[in-house]
């Protein structure tokens, strides 16, 4: 039986969640979406997706994927998504688009952990170790269930949500134009590395960004110097990524 894990993450919390799922799964392969491309074919018989939750509902680079792929009709579909502590209509976002292409989600849920979205808030890092450990515990029953193809119901989006986050992602393609980059910067790449959008090149020495941003704020959090900012807002906020990822890893 062909499993396959495609996953999008930005500090490591959804890919470390995809590298657990595919080995409880008895050795899945797990692929970057970014590296799959859009328009990719899979014929396995169990395919996932793992995502961070934006703005309660899908990445653009997820959804785009999603509705473009072609994949194997019958297979056991699920979900798993990374968040904060609440993950809207993610789901049921994805059974949409699945259930456009004749197919169906079988198994949708989300899998709290770091919480990391600094352009609003402050990382806390005294709980960090708390988090994750917590977040292992629930993959590990998630995990289970994958194994005996277990299904769950799929939540429902409310429009109001579903209306605010399309207008508010709308926006975030040139996002970028209020990042900022300080003379800390040495040019060490990392940033046009994690990017899962490929969205930064370098130029003399520095970042440029191209206007096709997905706000993962993976060159914040990966950026060794934090030289990299979004307006005035992250400067003394904490930096994240899971503990068990390497950047180079990414995306």
């Amino acid at each position: 039986m062909s499993k396959t894990v495609y996953y999008f993450s930005a500090t490591g919390n959804s890919l470390q969640a995809a590298l657990d799922i595919a080995e409880g799964l008895g050795g899945a392969e797990v692929v970057s979406i970014t590296k799959a491309g859009m328009g990719a074919k899979c014929d396995s018989d169990v395919i996932g997706f793992v995502f961070p939750t934006f703005c309660w509902g899908l990445p653009n680079m997820v959804q785009e994927f999603i509705g473009s792929g072609d994949f194997n009709k019958d297979a056991y579909f699920f979900t798993v998504v990374t968040c904060g502590s609440a993950i809207g209509g993610s789901a049921y976002n994805v059974d949409s688009l699945l259930k456009g292409k004749g197919a169906k989600l079988s198994y949708g849920v989300k899998l709290e952990s770091v919480s990391n979205y600094i352009p609003l808030y402050d990382i806390k890092v005294a709980t960090i170790d708390e988090v994750l450990a917590k977040s292992d515990h629930k993959l590990a029953g998630i995990i289970d269930d994958l194994k005996e193809r277990k299904s769950c119901s799929i939540k429902r989006e409310f429009w109001l949500v579903r209306i605010f986050r399309k207008r508010l992602m709308a926006g975030y393609k040139t996002v970028d134009k209020d990042y900022i980059v300080d003379e800390s910067c040495d040019g060490c790449n990392i940033c046009a590395s994690v990017c899962p959008a490929r969205n930064i090149e370098l130029a003399e020495g520095r970042p440029t960004f191209k206007h096709n941003c997905e706000h993962c704020i993976a060159c914040i959090h990966w950026c060794p110097q934090r030289a990299i900012n979004y307006k005035k807002k992250t400067q003394k906020r904490h930096r994240y990524h899971h503990p068990k990822v390497k950047a180079e890893q990414l995306p």
